[in-house]
């Protein structure tokens, strides 16, 4: 069993990471109160199932909020309609993104217990606009899944990225990659092989962080 943090409200009432992210909030929604219950909730709930079940690799509250949450939803507004995030992990962007803009949003990995907190979330957040694949993508390509925007987050390379979101997306939607600022785009010969086009990509830092972040959008056009 691994470690958690002893108290862990009062780890989360003295948090630098969300005060920061907090501050986040206040600017982009207005439900701020509400959306920051959920999202401790989901701290004390993250750090009883990574105790048991591996996840993620982040330890501290400060991370969790700004390296899961604040990561997760600052690009939001490039999300629309149903949202299908490819190689979700332990839930990340699947459920911030879920709690923050309403949208439903399927986490979608090929390790089922690390779905566990998604379920969780299902039930104790009652978040039914949230929903979870035991499959790998390719399975759910052949039951002809399509979705509005279809995301990952930590999976792979950006041509193997691309290779498995773009048969998931309808035609004109969009693949959103959240990156490094070191990551080059995909190549020409993926992007061609699987009929999407290179809309923006996007460079920032994290708000009241060092931390910097670029985003690829493809849209799906065949």
């Amino acid at each position: 069993m691994r470690e958690q943090p002893a108290d862990i409200k009062s780890e989360i009432e003295k948090s630098n990471g969300r005060k920061i992210f907090i501050d986040f909030l206040r600017t982009q929604f207005d439900n701020t109160d509400e959306l920051i219950e959920k999202f401790d909730k989901l701290t004390e709930m993250y750090f009883e199932v990574n105790s048991v079940i591996n996840i993620s690799a982040l330890r501290t509250v400060d991370d969790v909020y700004i390296k899961h949450y604040l990561d997760s939803i600052y690009p939001h507004e490039y999300f629309s309609g149903c949202v299908c995030d490819v190689g979700c992990g332990g839930g990340f962007p699947t459920i911030p993104l879920a709690i923050a803009t309403n949208l439903p949003i399927t986490g979608v990995d090929s390790v089922g217990k690390k779905l566990l907190l998604i379920k969780r979330c299902q039930s104790e957040l009652q978040l039914k606009n949230l929903k979870s694949d035991y499959a790998r993508s390719e399975e759910l390509t052949k039951l002809h899944r399509e979705y509005d925007t279809v995301c990952a987050r930590a999976l792979a390379d950006i041509d193997k990225a691309v290779t498995l979101c773009s048969p998931l997306a309808k035609k004109d939607g969009k693949i959103v990659l959240y990156r490094s600022q070191s990551d080059e785009p995909a190549k020409k010969s993926t992007t061609e092989k699987h009929g999407v086009i290179l809309s923006e990509g996007i460079d920032y830092f994290l708000p009241g962080t060092d931390i910097k972040r670029r985003i690829y959008i493809y849209r799906k056009r065949v």
